[in-house]
């Protein structure tokens, strides 16, 4: 009987095995081995080893590349989580609108990040755009701001968008989580003498905790990885002013024959977002059993 039962589970098992081996696991295996090689993605190719690895590094495209992307990645997983979470904060209340402004909220997330780039484009338009007339009607001449043509606010202006992108799912996650807050330890705080703060500090955040780590994470792997909005809206300009990790890896790999380089790319930038993805996951644990801010 237990042969049978355990022959069962491999024949359910191998359909979605196979599909995995030859669909992820084996072409993560053949990039890794080609960015050990000098192959062009065409043609003969030569074993190299870690070449690829320490050349890359003494690209200054590539290092400036890093420090965007890392910059992007964690500024915009905190902003998008403060203002989730203080827009949640607020629609968890007794508002007649609260189900209108939920709706408003998550409409970014539904746009086709394309369109989006391109509306922004529209807006942010600094001879043309709906927000420099604007500025110029108030403050004159002074309000006139290159968003996306100066490498001053570019990088500033991608986080921003970013962040109004991302923050209608964290919302959402918060909600939940702030739903599940009883209201009778609320209540009972207040009565020993609690304030507001005191309570949302001690009670709430602590029993939110795993709605955190959900979109922190959230954050970050949207962050870390992102590459459609700034290549629709900027292109990586001004002067690759705006070219992220992942922009620079579709240069290497399609727009020049240093394929074996983008391999390379890929994989560091995959290491990197582990390390960040588990140091923060371990510190939220922590955070979640109460040795850290307790």
């Amino acid at each position: 009987m237990q042969r049978k039962i355990y022959l069962s589970g491999l024949v359910f098992m191998a359909p979605i095995t196979i599909i995995i081996f030859v669909f992820l696991v084996y072409p993560i295996l053949q990039s890794m081995f080609y960015s050990l090689t000098d192959w062009t993605g065409v043609g003969g190719y030569r074993f190299i080893g870690l070449s690829n690895y320490t050349d890359i590094f003494k690209d200054e495209g590539f290092t400036d590349a890093l420090k965007r992307t890392l910059f992007i990645g964690l500024t915009t997983a905190v902003l998008a989580n403060l203002f989730g979470l203080f827009f949640a904060v607020l629609l968890d209340q007794s508002l007649k609108t609260k189900n209108v402004l939920r709706a408003l909220f998550y409409i970014p997330n539904v746009i086709p990040t394309v369109v989006a780039a391109f509306v922004w484009r529209y807006i942010l338009d600094s001879n043309t755009g709906m927000l420099n007339k604007g500025l110029v009607a108030l403050f004159g001449e002074k309000g006139s701001i290159l968003w996306l043509d100066s490498p001053d606010y570019v990088v500033y202006t991608i986080i921003g968008i970013t962040v109004w992108a991302m923050w209608g799912p964290i919302l959402i996650i918060y909600l939940a989580a702030l739903q599940g807050v009883p209201h009778e330890m609320k209540e009972a705080m207040m009565i020993d003498g609690a304030t507001k703060r005191q309570s949302f500090v001690h009670l709430t955040l602590p029993m939110i905790a795993p709605g955190i780590t959900v979109n922190v994470l959230i954050g970050l792997a949207n962050g870390l990885r992102i590459f459609d909005l700034p290549f629709a809206l900027t292109g990586g300009g001004p002067a690759g002013a705006s070219e992220t990790l992942s922009v620079k890896i579709y240069r290497y790999a399609f727009s020049s024959t240093e394929l074996s380089y983008g391999l390379s790319a890929s994989f560091i930038l995959t290491v990197i977002a582990l390390v960040v993805t588990f140091f923060f996951i371990a510190l939220s644990r922590k955070y979640e059993k109460g040795t850290i801010g307790g």
